[in-house]
């Protein structure tokens, strides 16, 4: 048996707001239901696209899918790092509720320090399966989102194969082409890795490897400022996020001209993003500052044209939510009532527990601790299970370089109160899962994508 936790809102509440949110009605009933695409791009911050701040011109397809779509202006990824924030997409809850986040091993410890999602967690492609819908998804992240780890639940199909945008993109098109379900909706997943380490900027792998180790040894080991080797990697990762915004447009292209993007619902969005020397770290699953945790998230209803910018604040928990609104509380009661949460009617954090093996043994005790951050307004409230709490304001101190927790105790009591009332409700319960052991091709994939640590110390 299969449970679900549920958040405590108004239903009528939520799907009022979904609606509105995402710009377009549910469908009439008796009508197909429709097609649900996801797409997750790995690894990219919010402020490489240029709808988001970004370089002008640099991500004009996202961008033209921007201007008919529902853009979140302020938008969380749950976690730093893949797989916490993928369960949090695909269940609507917070790693602390879903549990499959890593932790701190033991001296015996053997293997990746992650928990599996536990398979009494219902996932959002399982609810839509049970709904009748086709499901699968085409994976290029063979290391966190492999079998064994259970974000594949629900999937009928789950191709995972570390290949460029361009073979997802066709991947997951010829999917949609040998489908013989005849009215069966179908929920697509796509996940592209160009953004991710080594970056895919058509150049050599070696070239991105040796500017991030570089880096990392300029700021992380040696305690020096970014400085132009910062920039340098920054631009690297700014070319693959130009390149995979090519590979987004040709899949939305491909939905346009097999009649499936008008009427479909498609959600863009991120994982979590990539530090380049700020607050001392590079890369991410290291800590939740802004430039690791702010992601786009763009919401296309079926038949939406104009665009919206929404000001809810957003986060990863909310995808299912946004899923069950806009295909209707009456026409798929289940959904609605497995997943409540939407954009706006619950506190957004972001969570970080330790690190990857590979940080944890490299930097010794930085990161033996947890974090955990929480909004309101333009403030955020960062706790640390091992150092002093941070405040700061986003809108005046947007790189977070100037702690107010001493200065605001009032701020502190408040946010401090609403946190722990949250943690302490909802908590996930029972036995971890540990995920199956790596193969010798996961180990090499995964010192490949910068993680290291696979087979143990």
């Amino acid at each position: 048996m299969r449970f679900v936790l549920h958040a405590t809102h108004s239903l009528l509440g939520l799907s009022l707001l979904g609606l509105a949110a995402c710009g377009g009605p549910s469908a009439p009933p008796g009508a197909v239901p429709p097609t649900v695409v996801l797409i997750s791009m790995d690894t990219v911050r919010a402020d490489t696209l240029s709808v988001y701040g970004g370089p002008e011109g640099a991500t004009p397809h996202l961008d033209r899918f921007a201007a008919g779509s529902t853009r979140y202006v302020s938008s969380y990824s749950s976690a730093p790092w893949t797989m916490p924030s993928h369960a949090s997409m695909f269940t609507g809850l917070f790693p602390f509720e879903h549990g499959a986040h890593s932790f701190l091993p033991g001296p015996d410890h053997r293997g990746d320090n992650v928990f599996a999602l536990h398979p009494r967690l219902e996932t959002l492609a399982e609810a839509l399966a049970a709904e009748g819908y086709a499901t699968c998804g085409v994976v290029a992240n063979t290391v966190y989102l492999r079998p064994g780890l259970g974000l594949d639940a629900g999937f009928q199909h789950w191709d995972v194969r570390r290949e460029s945008g361009t073979k997802v993109t066709a991947r997951a098109l010829e999917w949609l082409d040998a489908r013989a379900e005849g009215d069966r909706p179908a929920f697509l997943f796509v996940n592209y890795m160009d953004a991710h380490r080594p970056y895919a900027t058509g150049e050599p792998d070696a070239a991105g490897h040796a500017a991030l180790d570089g880096l990392i040894e300029r700021v992380m080991v040696s305690n020096e400022p970014a400085g132009e080797a910062g920039l340098e990697v920054r631009a690297l990762h700014q070319r693959a996020v130009s390149r995979l915004d090519v590979e987004v447009g040709a899949l939305l292209d491909g939905l346009r001209t097999r009649g499936l993007l008008e009427d479909a619902l498609v959600i863009i969005t991120s994982d979590h993003g990539e530090a380049f020397g700020g607050h001392g770290v590079v890369e991410h699953s290291k800590d939740v500052y802004e430039d690791l945790v702010r992601v786009p998230l763009l919401v296309k209803a079926p038949g939406q044209t104009a665009g919206r910018v929404a000001t809810e604040r957003a986060s990863s928990v909310d995808v299912p939510g946004l899923v069950a609104r806009v295909l209707g509380s009456s026409e798929f009661p289940a959904l609605s009532e497995s997943f409540t949460r939407a954009p706006g009617n619950h506190p957004v954090v972001v969570e970080n527990y330790y690190s990857r093996m590979r940080d944890l043994d490299r930097f010794g005790d930085r990161f033996r601790r947890r974090r955990v951050a929480i909004y309101d307004g333009s403030k955020k409230f960062i706790v640390d299970s091992a150092a002093a709490p941070e405040l700061y304001d986003l809108v005046a101190d947007p790189a977070e370089l100037e702690n107010l927790a001493e200065r605001d105790v009032a701020a502190v009591a408040s946010m401090s109160a609403v946190l722990d009332g949250l943690l302490g409700t909802g908590a996930f319960e029972g036995e971890r899962v540990l995920p199956d052991q790596l193969t010798r091709q996961q180990v090499n994939e995964m010192g490949e994508l910068g993680y290291g640590g696979g087979e143990g110390r």
